[in-house]
């Protein structure tokens, strides 16, 4: 296994935005050995052609409910996706159905590669439905991390392991997030919730009225438009409201809350913290 440090990104301000590309695939018209007919409108899952990255695309207004558990296959050298939808998945190269009567979960193993740089070892784009997401990673690294694009809708993602490592876009709509340690969240324009209690995360809210939790260790969260609530965790955490009425809570450590424009509260709680209002009628207090 490479010996890669377990935060790629070093929690740097510059990661709050996130620019993924999605792609929806059109129309599918198979057929069974048998001649039986294939569900015209299917999800995809196929490994590149140099089999270190996985692609799993939903089709146009589908609702997905997806489960991906993550493991390594053949010690560090490659990791192996269980992906299981609700809806058909067509399994294209380096993926295959484990059980052959059930077409809604494929198994896909992705090559490690001794890379320079972390990468996407799963690149996946959900559509326009109210789609909901749970990830398990029991590599317990995040070197060969998952980016997910949740698209628009009021979609729920979960991360049900310590260590995560998602970078999570959640597109228009009123998203449900919650994530694991050294996960990047951006939650797109909508009234959004992401509990981000794994540490080490950065969020940002997006436009809406955004309501943020971190946790243990240290956190970067930023509101952005609208009246959010932000709740920094135990660590020194940074925290920005953005444009709008917002209310930030440095809760223990030595916190930075900065209000920026608007008629912000902001409450730094046990820590050496740092306060700015910012633009705008004010409540700032130090426990």
């Amino acid at each position: 296994m490479p010996s890669y440090p377990m935060n790629r990104r070093t929690l740097r301000a510059a990661a709050l935005t996130l620019v993924v590309g999605a792609g929806l695939t059109g129309p599918l018209a198979l057929a069974t050995a048998a001649g039986a007919a294939v569900p015209s409108v299917m999800a995809t899952a196929a490994v590149n052609d140099f089999d270190w990255q996985l692609t799993y695309t939903a089709a146009a207004h589908q609702t997905n409910k997806v489960t991906i558990a993550e493991s390594y296959t053949g010690g560090y050298e490659a990791i192996t996706y269980v992906i299981d939808d609700d809806v058909p998945i067509r399994a294209g190269h380096g993926c295959s159905h484990p059980v052959g009567t059930d077409r809604t979960k494929v198994s896909c193993t992705v090559t490690t590669l001794e890379s320079q740089d972390p990468y996407a070892a799963l690149e996946m784009s959900l559509g326009d439905g109210r789609d909901t997401v749970t990830s398990d990673n029991t590599t317990g690294q995040i070197y060969y991390f998952n980016r997910i694009d949740l698209g628009s809708g009021d979609d729920r993602l979960t991360d049900n392991t310590g260590v995560d490592g998602n970078e999570v876009v959640g597109g228009t709509g009123d998203d449900t997030l919650r994530v694991g340690r050294l996960a990047t969240v951006a939650a797109g324009d909508g009234n959004d919730t992401v509990d981000a209690a794994g540490g080490y995360n950065i969020v940002n809210g997006g436009k809406g009225d955004d309501l943020l939790r971190g946790g243990a260790a240290d956190q970067i969260l930023n509101g952005d438009d609208g009246n959010d609530t932000l709740y920094g965790g135990t660590g020194a955490d940074l925290l920005y409201g953005g444009k709008g009425n917002d209310v930030l809570y440095g809760n223990s450590g030595d916190d930075k809350l900065y209000g920026n424009s608007g008629d912000d509260k902001l409450y730094g709680g046990p820590g050496r913290d740092t306060l700015s209002g910012g633009p705008g009628r004010n409540v700032v207090r130090q426990d």
